[in-house]
């Protein structure tokens, strides 16, 4: 049932591998994995303005498949220079999809046929509003790197060419009411801001590793694994929805705690403080830099309405109700649920695969070597609904085997 998934989580993992602006002096390693993490972290926040300020509906699952058809993209056709790329999309789309497609495809057809379609389909339609919000957002979070770099690069020839170009590009999408908000540097800027800070976070910070990887990327793994799993669960629009993005945000807390690795948390006795600690930071720090409309909806995913983030639970005439998991009558877009088991259980696969792939490199530790033989063996003994989750571990490992 799940065959291809491997494949799939994999390629996206390639993204943490390539380093975005080598002909540049960087401040901080900078890699594409966080770039679409920060990239899709913005989507929500313009997409969720044009709805809740402007009155459009936006057709969110092509919106998110979108990001991850982009972000696999990026990781087969790797470090090309963005100027480059973007002429490449424009004159030679068809031919470029068709590449990725043949390096890719058969990973994505052996898990959903429907979504290989779509993949198929996805260079065709660029006039959606969709497609609008994911190239600014796509800007937005290249010149959030840009402005780091530019300060260090600032006596560097064509340097002022570039920082033009990205400037003029962005403001031919504000029509879109976040965009320029974001540019000007608005109280929305600080939100996108704040998730960018978790690009400095490092993960497993006891273990040198290959590759490394930032709270900013695994959440955008989680999420994509949320998202994949999700349509397996034959799960209704606004759930599929919901299980991205609360697997986009379940680690953002973190960024006023930095990453407790959980060994800590539970052998010390302190998640229940920390816990604490990071509600009142949300609530302090994080919540007012957002628009009312949208702070309901973000403490639900955050699980601060009720339960936590890796509780299953529906929205029941407003009242957050858990329940053990959601089944067919609670598969409802007008229950908003959440699927926080399958969240948990994609943040551990994502866990595991960062310690697998550091081994399969060579880089070892006790730290890793204990969770790839503890997480794995946990993971290989859950199911959740109709995904098996050791038939998806038994596949990463067979094709990590096979390279």
């Amino acid at each position: 049932m799940h065959r291809g998934l491997a494949g799939i989580v994999l390629k996206l993992y390639d993204l943490a591998y390539i380093e975005r602006w080598n002909d540049h002096p960087k401040p901080f390693h900078i890699t594409e994995l966080d770039k679409q993490a920060h990239k899709s972290a913005i989507a929500y926040v313009v997409g969720r303005f044009e709805e809740g300020l402007r009155g459009v509906q936006l057709d969110w699952s092509y919106l998110i498949e979108g990001l991850l058809f982009e972000a696999i993209q990026r990781a087969i056709l790797t470090d090309i220079k963005p100027q480059v790329f973007h002429r490449l999309l424009k004159e030679r789309s068809r031919e470029m999809n068709e590449f990725v497609l043949r390096k890719v495809g058969g990973y994505l057809k052996d898990f959903d046929e429907g979504l290989y379609e779509r993949f198929s389909l996805y260079s065709e339609d660029d006039r959606r509003l969709e497609r609008r919000i994911i190239k600014a957002s796509h800007f937005l979070a290249t010149y959030w790197e840009f402005q780091m770099i530019y300060s260090v690069g600032i006596r560097f020839y064509g340097i002022e060419r570039v920082k033009e170009e990205i400037e003029d590009t962005i403001e031919d999408f504000f029509d879109l009411v976040a965009v320029e908000r974001i540019y000007l540097k608005k109280k929305t800027f600080n939100f996108i801001d704040l998730v960018g800070q978790l690009r400095f976070q490092k993960r497993w910070i006891l273990s040198p590793r290959i590759p490394l990887t930032t709270v900013l990327g695994h959440m955008f793994i989680v999420a994509s694994l949320s998202y994949l799993l999700s349509l397996k669960l034959n799960a209704c629009a606004r759930r599929r929805f919901l299980n991205f993005f609360t697997g986009l945000f379940h680690d953002l807390p973190e960024v006023t705690t930095r990453d407790v690795i959980a060994p800590v948390k539970r052998e010390a006795g302190i998640a229940d403080i920390l816990k604490k600690y990071e509600r009142e930071q949300v609530e302090r720090v994080i919540l007012p830099l957002l628009p009312e409309f949208l702070r309901d909806e973000f403490c639900y995913m955050l699980g601060f309405l009720g339960g936590d983030e890796f509780s299953n639970r529906v929205l029941d005439e407003g009242e957050v109700r858990e329940v053990e998991g959601i089944t067919e009558e609670l598969n409802r877009d007008d229950l908003s649920p959440i699927d926080g088991s399958l969240v948990k259980s994609c943040d551990n696969l994502g866990a595991y695969v960062e310690a697998l792939l550091s081994l399969h490199h060579g880089v070892r530790s006790k730290h890793l070597e204990s969770a790839v033989g503890g997480i794995g063996s946990e993971l290989k003994e859950r199911t959740y609904g109709s995904i098996d989750f050791g038939s998806i571990v038994h596949e990463i490992e067979n094709v990590l085997g096979e390279d």
